[in-house]
């Protein structure tokens, strides 16, 4: 069995610190549960250009970066400690890639391949059985080719209806209908059948 993780904004939350950033630009603080689109480009009014330097400038600073959740590193350990080869995969820019990998390495995520796609190749490319995301385009292919799609929650993806797609609110939702939690600590995840 193979997995694949996304890195931002389900292992990294990069968009709370692009937002700590471009709060000063923007003279008005940004929060994150205010990003109500994927594309953020259109949707803060900011330009482009200023989007993008400053989402390099949050990898740049990868030190400052916090993860999603609490003990990130471990609980994907557990699927590797239980047979699963994971996958990272990131639609940074390869520019960045040497930046993420510390990151990764800082976090203490461990994985079996890594795949710096850039920001125009879909992870529906990768062969996996299995995909954790928080972008709705990502997941609505992955399910399509009939595999699991987990759509991480965020502010942007709260009104996504996907078909077949299973959302989740934590890396141990996955751990649960995988079966991999404890019966002490196990979660109940039931599949949610979201309606395009």
């Amino acid at each position: 069995m193979q997995i694949i993780f996304d890195v931002d904004n389900v292992l990294a939350d990069t968009i709370a610190c692009w937002c700590w950033k471009v709060s000063g630009y923007l003279g008005v603080p940004l929060k994150k549960d205010a990003i109500r689109s994927h594309k953020i480009v259109g949707f803060v009014p900011i330009p482009a250009q200023q989007i993008f330097n400053s989402l390099d400038q949050v990898w740049s600073e990868w030190q400052n970066l916090p993860p999603t959740e609490e003990e990130i590193g471990r609980k994907v350990d557990i699927f590797r400690d239980n047979g699963f080869k994971v996958c990272i995969a990131t639609s940074r820019p390869k520019r960045l890639t040497d930046c993420v990998l510390e990151w990764l390495n800082k976090m203490q995520i461990h994985y079996d391949s890594f795949h710096p796609l850039g920001p125009r190749q879909s992870k529906t490319q990768i062969a996996a059985d299995s995909l954790v995301d928080d972008a709705p385009e990502e997941i609505r292919g992955f399910v399509r080719t009939g595999r699991t799609g987990f759509l991480y929650n965020q502010p942007w993806n709260a009104k996504a209806t996907i078909q077949n797609a299973i959302r989740i609110k934590e890396i141990n939702d996955v751990l649960g209908y995988y079966g991999l939690l404890s019966s002490r600590s196990k979660v109940r995840v039931s599949r949610q059948k979201l309606l395009e």
